[in-house]
């Protein structure tokens, strides 16, 4: 039995722990499991910490030494239970335990455990974490062994706290260091959002820069990123509460317009801090609905069945108002039985790839590019592979959805309009129900909003407002650092671009007009008559001549004025805008890979001028002819449309590769390979502003292929 010495020693040691130079949090943690081991009897235990939405086993028994690093939904096991409710929870008989522990309950390894007591470590009303301890006899926890745990937990959160705090200074420090060396404005913004979830223990959020009344979303946790490149308004989002008020902003219920701001002040004792409680006329949060499954109509769900086992369900979805004819429900009935072993050998492993290829095919069976495959787990269905904007990995309730209603009844559900089924979930990711919005403040001027979510009500503290307060005044100097950087490289770009428009126009229209008194001549008939392969090249060179100038049209408008909305662009169509434009000779043979629907993309009226330039690069490497292939697949990567262009030319040589998206870098390779140089450089500058990637592949002999990744999106509105 626990002994008021035995807490008083253990005390006593931690403390000597904590006044070592140097914390090693680690080894800290399995020390207070260790010293904790020497008082009290039992058979299994673990130390978990809260981070964020979940519990992470920090410390283990030595019988269960694999088990650290593991990490639970906080409400998914009874060490969550015990910290949202804030108190013991005691388990004298394993077996008898009521449903709502037993729906939670994760068993350990080994020789089977007969009952369980959970201890919350809290720091005032705030629980950090539990000690969770099993003993393979029933009713081996009596009321001391709850009250005595209770109280040196107690003293461990104080201690654990402390620990922490040592160490989130010197990864201030650290992280101020790390900030310090980027000038790139994109790696500064990643590396603020990754170095602030790392501190606060998040998975989700956004860097929001601002610019007037607006916040645009730089970088985000997403993947894909749906809401990159979001704009809200600081007057209408939770992210402006943040700027108005020039302080942090905790909202514990996103669906709720009531909102604290953190003050925080510095004393002689150290740091104080007030939440002030205000509210809005309606909440502010703002979901970044993906735009294709806001215009989804039709969904059909289909069970994965094998031997009379339910494995899992094939759902897919269409913007069709006319839904899914009973010609296609059938085909797509008759495709899943007959490959029932696939799917669910597929699903048992899992093997993601295999399931992205069998989606692939049932979605073409149907012509439609939404869907998804999941596979039960307790109350939710799981989602393995999905070609929309999920997260593999999200759960779906079995009980609040039209695949959980498939799964349940071991039937087919065909739901003709989604807009009247109550179970149809348009969205399908994480529910936020949490926001802390933190401003980036250098002097009198709000630069942006560093914004953490979770999927936890309430999961933000003072404390985690606190700490990313300090952190936030050093992430503001480095973007505003970065912002500079990249304003001062922008002038000296555009400064270049328009020394490149002056110095290119008059030699272009002299050529122009030389050819035009050519024409008038009186001796051009006669010239043409006796060399008619004359008149085909001064057509060659107009044709050219007239791509320049549209060219140094387009990078004039670029420097003069700034670049359209983003918005849904037919992608096939812009495709064949920058082919007609090209003007490809007869020698080249073009191969033409497009869906049989047409694809929208997140993207502006350049995009056309994107693909023209990779044409125009690609006829230049083929003088004497050859293939040029366009493949477009829209289903291959979930939220993303892969677009490849692919040349027989002569490629490019691998030691130039890393310098060909540099401005007014050449990569001639050899006489015949085209000069890419800023043409490259302002691809690689639109596709990233679309939020997109680019990526450039070659040999030498054999040809080059770019890899274009834009972000899928809906039909725009007519």
């Amino acid at each position: 039995m626990i002994q008021s010495q035995d807490l008083i020693r253990i005390s006593q040691n931690l403390m000597r722990e904590l006044l070592k130079p140097q914390i090693d949090l680690v080894g800290f943690f399995q020390y207070v499991l260790d010293q904790t081991l020497d008082v009290l009897e039992f058979d299994v235990g673990w130390m978990l910490l809260k981070e964020g939405d979940w519990l992470r086993i920090v410390a283990a028994d030595r019988g269960h030494s694999d088990d650290v690093g593991r990490a639970f939904l906080i409400t998914d096991c009874l060490s969550g239970l015990s910290i949202l409710h804030k108190g013991p929870i005691n388990v004298p008989d394993l077996e008898a335990m009521p449903q709502e522990w037993r729906r939670v309950y994760k068993a350990p390894t080994g020789e089977g455990m007969q009952s369980e007591l959970v201890i919350p470590m809290l720091i005032g009303d705030e629980a950090i974490g539990a000690f969770n301890i099993e003993s393979r006899r029933k009713g081996a926890f009596t009321a001391h062994h709850v009250e005595a745990l209770s109280l040196l937990s107690g003293q461990v959160a104080a201690a654990v706290a402390l620990a922490r705090s040592r160490q989130e200074a010197a990864a201030l420090s650290s992280v101020g260091l790390d900030l310090s060396r980027q000038t790139d404005l994109d790696e500064v913004v990643r590396s603020v959002l990754n170095h602030a979830l790392t501190l606060v223990q998040g998975r989700f959020g956004q860097v929001l820069l601002r610019s007037g009344d607006v916040l645009t979303v730089r970088f985000t946790t997403n993947q894909p990123p749906e809401d990159l490149n979001l704009t809200v308004d600081i007057y209408d989002s939770v992210c402006g509460l943040a700027v108005l008020h020039l302080k942090p902003v905790i909202v514990p219920d996103v669906t709720r317009p009531d909102y604290l701001v953190v003050h925080i002040t510095m004393g002689e004792t150290g740091w104080a801090g007030e939440l002030i409680p205000h509210r809005t006329e309606r909440p502010r949060y703002k979901r970044a609905l993906e735009a294709d499954k806001a215009s989804i109509c039709a969904e059909f769900a289909v069970p994965i069945c094998r031997e009379g086992t339910v494995l899992g369900v094939l759902n897919v979805e269409t913007p069709r108002r006319d839904g899914f004819s009973e010609a296609q429900r059938a085909c797509l009935l008759a495709w899943v039985e007959e490959q029932a072993d696939p799917l669910s050998d597929a699903l048992l492993r899992p093997d993601r790839a295999r399931l992205s290829e069998l989606l692939r095919e049932a979605l073409a069976r149907v012509d439609t590019s939404f869907g998804q495959v999941l596979r039960p787990e307790g109350d939710d269905l799981i989602i393995e592979q999905t070609t929309g904007n999920e997260r593999v990995g999200t759960r779906v309730s079995l009980y609040h959805s039209v695949t959980g209603r498939a799964l349940r009844t071991r039937t087919p559900i065909y739901v003709p309009d989604v807009a009247r089924d109550p179970d149809y979930q348009r969205y399908l990711g994480e529910e936020m129900k949490s926001e802390l919005a933190v401003p980036l403040i250098v002097g009198d001027e709000v630069l942006g909003v560093l914004n953490i979510e979770s999927a936890v009500l309430g999961a933000f503290t003072i404390d985690h407002a606190r700490i990313l307060a300090a952190f936030a005044n050093q992430a503001a100097v480095a973007v505003d650092r970065a912002r500079r950087f990249e304003s001062q490289k922008l002038a000296e770009l555009g400064g270049l671009a328009g020394d490149i428009v002056h110095r290119l126009n008059n030699p272009l229209g002299a050529i122009s007009m030389h050819i035009e008194l050519l024409k008038r001549k009186g001796f051009y008939p006669q010239l043409l008559a006796q060399y008619p392969h004359v008149g085909h090249f001064l057509e060659r060179v107009e044709a050219d001549l007239e791509s320049a100038k549209a060219a140094i049209r387009e990078l004039r408008s670029a420097l003069k004025t700034p670049a359209p909305p983003l918005r849904g662009m037919p992608l096939v169509e812009t495709i064949r805008q920058g082919l007609a434009r090209a003007g490809l000779p007869e020698t080249i043979q073009l191969q033409l890979l497009f869906p049989e629907r047409e694809v929208y993309v997140t993207a502006h009226e350049r995009l056309s001028n994107v693909f023209w330039n990779l044409f125009d690069n690609a006829r230049k490497a083929m003088p004497q002819g050859g293939t040029l292939c366009v493949r477009v697949d829209a289903v291959v990567e979930p939220g993303w449309v892969v677009v490849q262009v692919e040349d027989s030319g002569h490629g490019i040589e691998p030691w130039r590769l890393d310098s060909i998206f540099d401005p007014g870098e050449a990569t001639p390779g050899d006489r015949y390979a085209p000069a890419h140089g800023l043409g490259l450089w302002w691809t690689r500058a639109q596709v990233e502003h679309f939020g997109g990637t680019i990526t450039v592949t070659s040999a030498p002999g054999v040809g080059t292929q770019v890899t274009l990744r834009l972000r899928k999106s809906g039909e725009p509105d007519q």
